[in-house]
């Protein structure tokens, strides 16, 4: 797979999100920033993840496979195949046609960049842009800390009324997943502050058992 597919692979994924940011802002209102913040999701990559794979050629497959076993391709197998275009010149024709000032290096670049896996601080900083996302969705707005002492037998008071409420819901309410999002979400935005606390609060030989 590394031999040229994977990268094949992420130029034509590349190519089929182009493409279909220009349709959309071509033929609605939206604009990129629009259409990327409020209408990509999960399930249009996925369609065009699978667009994508399906886009992979028999002469990609067969080139691959010529270098890992030469023995199995013949020679006139490879002759057979039409000259293709170059993924990066699409995927820049569709760039300039939506206004974007790239060229091939970019495409390059780009792709390249995706190949490497992302650093633990990285991912930190993803989830805490999410997790900030959220709060200005349903308008909470986060407090700098109040410097105050509390108990370690207050949060774990507060925190074992949280668990009996929280299982009465579950248990009783009919919506179960509305409840069970508004439920993690305070806990996530709420309770976990009071975890941390009650972590500081404990001996450093405790916090780390």
């Amino acid at each position: 797979m590394v031999q040229q597919v994977i990268s094949n692979f992420k130029k034509l994924y590349t190519k089929h999100l182009f493409r279909c940011c220009f349709e959309v802002t071509e033929n609605t209102n939206l604009t990129l920033r629009e259409y990327w913040k409020d209408h990509f999701n999960i399930l249009v990559c996925l369609r065009m993840t699978d667009q994508a794979w399906l886009s992979v050629t028999t002469r990609t497959l067969t080139s691959t496979w010529k270098k890992l076993w030469p023995e199995s391709v013949a020679e006139r197998t490879l002759e057979g195949f039409e000259p293709e275009v170059p993924v990066e010149e699409e995927i820049v024709s569709l760039g300039k046609t939506m206004g974007l000032v790239m060229d091939e290096r970019d495409v390059n670049e780009l792709i390249e960049e995706h190949s490497q896996e992302l650093t633990t601080e990285e991912l930190q900083e993803l989830q805490s842009q999410q997790h900030s996302g959220v709060l200005q969705e349903i308008g909470f707005e986060e407090e700098p800390e109040v410097k105050d002492t509390i108990s370690t037998s207050e949060i774990k008071d507060i925190l074992g009324m949280w668990e009996r409420v929280s299982q009465f819901v579950e248990k009783k309410h009919p919506e179960k997943v509305a409840t069970g999002r508004a439920s993690e979400l305070f806990n996530d935005t709420c309770l976990t502050h009071f975890r941390s606390k009650r972590g500081r609060n404990k001996p450093p030989w405790t916090v780390f058992f």
